[in-house]
């Protein structure tokens, strides 16, 4: 999945190139003429305007509406490919739809024949697409001639075998092939699958199977080409572990080092979250009921999604209107067991950087329309699309950046995160950040539908009447924290450490519990009874 642009650098710029627009306007005319010759005699014109030219003026302008929606000039023809000829079909499939939709509830076709908007649509289609391949031809002509102006020295290039043919494969010839100085040359490539022999990935021959690398290797120097590495591709499937054996063999014996060619063009992958940024996640125990509110979060956010539809509409609306594009706003958070997901939200608060990319004033960037939203907790509702794909749940623990989370993340993480939460009735920002964690723990501790029902009325009273701390549930949180934490904490205590280890803000926390008066049978339960702990 792509990221979007940065809020600053998203704003919605209207363009349209010469081509497409020409394409709009001159599409309808000849589906006319395709269709019919005869239907573009203007007959009583201008007297009476015709039928067949009420649909060349409607569709031509539905054709240019969806080319600015769609964006498609921001696309640059040189590059085309087959992702932009999905956005063409798209914008055309759009632009026949609303021209037939409006044709037909003013004239009910009349005059115009039922297949022309087929023909309009066929022919817009192929008109872009032309211009963009033809945009595509003449780059290439382009490169060719810089290619042969840039004399470059062919006998210095870096000379590779690609052993396993796939799509990966194909994109790295292509990259040696682009890449300006060159410095790499992919002379051949070899597979395992005999139907693949004789045949050209990228432009280059597959000259044989993997077995046959060594013959290949000394064919090429007997005609003075040394070929200097060998590349192996992505997809094992077709290159089980003997042959695999047998191909670093044969390189070994003349000194031809063997590659993946992630690691040859340094695409190795990122350690994951939980090593990089999180430390060892720990297991923590859940009730049971987490294995069954996953069904209850995807009906509940699935009728509050279309129940809330005509608000977001409205709100997304205001959000234009006071911020300006991008509407929404996202941000990556950590997830259910360490995994990132992309948290989307209304937008609140303008963009951090001018057009000029000069910082906007901080206290500036949030208007009192933001305020109203965010207070109210509207800006919550895109939300419920990360509660229906899986990456967070209608209630739980809030979603948080790597450098927000806990030193010891595992119990929080062990849940999904949630749109509203523990925290957030009990005084969300305006508690502390270990104060948020011992509320959060205690949640998912004691989590059952009669806690998700009051978290849910309590979250409408925090939208009608603001936050307010709650300093009783705080302190009994604590206080349970402390109880189930603070034993593990105190053994490790006093054990040696050259730097911080993960636990040392849960022992500031336990630290901080042992301060309070100890915690009696009778526990405060959520968020004004007492009951019998459990």
């Amino acid at each position: 999945m792509r990221l979007a642009s940065p809020a600053s650098r998203d704003r919605i710029r209207f363009r349209i190139e010469p081509a497409d627009l020409l394409s709009a306007i001159i599409a309808p005319i000849i589906a006319l003429a395709l269709r019919d010759p005869l239907l573009l005699d203007p007959g009583d014109f201008p007297a009476a305007f015709p039928a067949p030219y009420q649909y060349a003026v409607i569709s031509a302008g539905c054709a240019i509406v969806m080319i600015l929606a769609f964006r498609l000039s921001d696309r640059m023809g040189q590059f085309f490919s087959l992702r932009d000829a999905f956005a063409l079909c798209g914008a055309t499939a759009c632009a026949v739809a609303s021209s037939s939709a409006i044709l037909l509830a003013l004239t009910r076709f009349e005059g115009v024949p039922r297949s022309t908007p087929l023909i309009f649509g066929l022919v817009l289609v192929a008109g872009m697409i032309a211009t963009r391949m033809t945009m595509r031809a003449l780059h290439k002509d382009l490169s060719r001639k810089h290619e042969l102006d840039s004399a470059e020295a062919e006998a210095e290039l870096r000379r590779v075998i690609v052993v396993g043919v796939d799509r990966f494969a194909s994109a790295a010839i292509k990259l040696t092939d682009y890449l300006r100085p060159r410095t790499t040359q992919i002379v051949a490539a070899l597979d395992a699958r005999p139907a693949l022999l004789g045949r050209k990935i990228a432009g280059v021959s597959i000259v044989g199977d993997p077995s046959d690398i060594g013959a290949v290797i000394d064919e090429y120097a007997v005609h003075g080409v040394e070929v200097d590495e060998v590349w192996r591709a992505e997809d094992m499937t077709f290159l089980p572990a003997d042959l695999l054996a047998t191909v670093e063999a044969q390189c070994a014996a003349r000194g031809v080092p063997i590659h993946c060619i992630t690691e040859a063009w340094n695409f190795i992958a990122a350690p994951p979250a939980a090593a990089q940024e999180l430390g060892a996640i720990e297991t923590f125990e859940t009730p049971a009921y987490f294995k069954a509110k996953r069904v209850i979060d995807i009906c509940a956010a699935s009728l509050l999604l279309v129940a809330a539809f005509p608000l977001a509409i409205c709100v997304a609306y205001v959000v234009f209107i006071d911020v300006g594009a991008p509407i929404l706003f996202w941000q990556q958070r950590i997830g259910k067991n360490g995994q990132k997901f992309l948290l989307y939200k209304f937008r609140t608060y303008r963009a951090p950087f001018d057009d000029k990319g000069r910082p906007a004033p901080e206290e500036q960037r949030l208007s009192r329309i933001g305020r109203i939203i965010r207070a109210s907790r509207l800006d919550e509702i895109p939300q419920l699309y990360n509660v229906i794909a899986g990456q967070m749940s209608l209630i739980g623990p809030r979603p948080l950046l790597p450098q927000d989370q806990p030193e010891d993340p595992g119990p929080r993480l062990s849940v999904r995160p949630g749109v509203t939460g523990w925290a957030q009735i009990n005084g969300g920002a305006i508690v502390t950040p270990e104060e948020k964690n011992a509320l959060d723990l205690w949640y998912i501790k004691h989590a059952g539908p009669r806690l998700d029902l009051d978290i849910v009325i309590g979250t409408l009273l925090v939208a009608l009447g603001g936050e307010k701390l709650n300093g009783r549930a705080v302190e009994h949180a604590i206080r349970w924290y402390r109880q189930e934490f603070a034993a593990h904490a105190a053994s490790r205590r006093d054990a040696p450490c050259e730097r911080e280890t993960p636990r040392d803000r849960r022992r500031a926390v336990a630290e901080r519990a042992e301060r309070l008066p100890a915690l009696d049978a009778v526990a405060m339960d959520y968020p004004y009874r007492a009951v019998e702990p459990s």
